[in-house]
């Protein structure tokens, strides 16, 4: 393993604090995608102490504190980030996801106050998915289902509102219902594994072997990473031999 990349933490002005600063927002970027946040969050922290307001640092605390688990922290530091911008698209987006993925109303007031906004208009299909997201934690699957038909009628291709749809049939245990939205993705696009791996689970469950196992194999051969679907065939006893893709 290498070790850590070092960034001497010494005071410097003008130009070089500027250049500094951005020297240490790439290491936070490259901290992030190692999954190394603690060690991002330091850094963020050395950043904060010359200025506790700036929004663009907030909103890498809170991303990186996001992806780390600590929900609490992240929707707090989001807020700031907001509240320093006065408005800040991309923050709002965030906090309202995860306030969504948490059951808490306010992010539908946050999602309303976005859809107003110009900046809105391209995101609105991002924007209802949130809303819709909401509905399904707080176990509403019918407010949801509408908001997810809602987008696939305003935006046949955006497929994570099918995913949606047809997770909320699954979690209810229709899982015909489910397969059929799960197909509509790979209708879609062609192309999409997460649609052949969701097809798959319901097909499995169904006691559908043979059709589960060719969705498992088509996800695999889509996306070699996708460790469910290998665990998937490992389960249905079809990984093995010349099944074996890329172990």
């Amino acid at each position: 393993m290498n070790p850590a990349p070092v960034v001497q933490d010494k005071p410097v002005n003008g130009a070089d604090s500027t250049l500094a600063d951005s020297v240490r927002e790439q290491l936070i970027e490259k901290y992030a995608t190692a999954n190394q946040y603690d060690r991002a969050l330091e850094q963020i922290e050395y950043l904060l102490k010359k200025n506790a307001v700036n929004p663009a640092w907030l909103y890498m605390k809170a991303d990186a504190l996001e992806k780390k688990g600590d929900t609490s922290a992240a929707i707090d530091n989001y807020k700031k980030a907001i509240e320093s911008a006065g408005m800040f698209v991309d923050a709002e987006m965030k906090l309202a996801n995860l306030l969504a993925e948490t059951g808490n109303e306010s992010a539908l007031a946050i999602c309303d106050a976005l859809l107003k906004k110009p900046a809105g208009l391209r995101m609105r299909s991002d924007i209802l998915l949130i809303k819709g997201i909401y509905y399904t934690r707080i176990q509403k699957p019918q407010q949801a289902i509408a908001i997810f038909d809602q987008i696939i009628k305003e935006d046949y291709s955006y497929l994570d509102a099918y995913i949606e749809k047809g997770l909320i049939y699954y979690d209810q245990k229709k899982y015909k219902e489910a397969l059929k939205v799960f197909e509509l993705t790979t209708t879609v696009k062609n192309s999409f594994a997460e649609g052949y791996y969701w097809m798959a689970k319901a097909q499995e469950k169904m006691e559908q072997k043979e059709e589960s196992i060719n969705n498992y194999k088509r996800t695999l051969a889509l996306d070699q990473s996708f460790t469910e679907a290998r665990e998937g065939l490992k389960r249905l006893g079809a990984l093995k031999g010349k099944d074996i893709v890329n172990k």
